[in-house]
């Protein structure tokens, strides 16, 4: 998956992009180690040093996510960094790919703590090598797959629009109340979960139908659909929270 939507919100699925942060401190023999710290004793100046020492962090507010999931999984920020602090890395070497050769990802995802891996529709090119060495030395411990196949008809990019797309398409149809949208990756299609107050009718399901693909098409290009199936359901349960990103849009 890339991009899942709840409710008109953006949730960032595959790379989910989490820093923890560590700061230096002097042990009793002058030594410099490396100590943890809550974020309730974090000072301004410590917060600051650390998004200094970890150009990653974008800012306090990550570093509070950060110490929240260290606290979540019973772990040390040392850990909490090796885990998580290059997924936002990762991102951007991607996406720096992308932007220079927008047709060549195909997929890319994170896939453990020390992994992921990135597909592409045709040949490696050099700046995406060159991309990889710059991302390397910062995140050693980090294995980046590159693997090559068959285009699949989109790119990484155009399978996120069609997910913009579809989802607000839908969330504009008469009698939705929420609808949770992903792009998967293993079955090569668009998932649309809309809840309703109750079962639609056939005319209306095929009216969310054709509202996903028109979404798609137009946040797109018109025969995206032709290579990105559109999977849409319907239910009558609470799906709040489901893509587990929900934010104000």
């Amino acid at each position: 998956m890339w991009l899942a939507y709840g409710g008109g919100v953006l949730g960032v699925i595959a790379a989910v992009v989490v820093i923890m942060a560590m700061a230096a401190a002097p042990s009793s023999d002058g030594k410099t180690v490396a100590s943890h710290h809550n974020m309730a004793t974090l000072s301004p100046h410590e917060a600051a040093a650390l998004i200094r020492q970890h150009p990653s962090i974008s800012g306090p507010a990550e570093l509070n996510d950060l110490q929240f999931i260290a606290n979540q999984d019973g772990i040390t920020l040392d850990e909490s960094i090796a885990r998580h602090a290059w997924g936002g890395d990762f991102s951007e070497m991607v996406t720096a790919i992308e932007d220079d050769d927008p047709d060549s990802v195909v997929d890319a995802a994170i896939t453990s703590g020390s992994s992921a891996w990135i597909k592409f529709s045709g040949p490696i090119s050099g700046n995406a090598r060159e991309a990889i060495d710059k991302f390397k030395p910062e995140n050693p411990h980090v294995e980046v797959s590159l693997q090559t196949g068959r285009d699949p008809g989109f790119t990484r990019r155009e399978a996120d629009e069609a997910v913009v797309g579809a989802h607000f398409a839908v969330m504009a149809e008469d009698g939705v109340q929420d609808s949770v949208t992903y792009y998967d990756s293993d079955a090569v299609e668009i998932v649309v979960t809309v809840q309703m107050a109750t079962p639609p009718s056939g005319e209306k399901l095929s009216s969310l139908d054709k509202a996903a693909e028109r979404g798609a098409a137009e946040a797109t290009r018109a025969d995206i659909t032709n290579s990105l199936a559109i999977s849409l359901s319907v239910v009558q349960h609470d799906i709040s929270g489901t893509d587990g990103d929900r934010a104000p849009n």
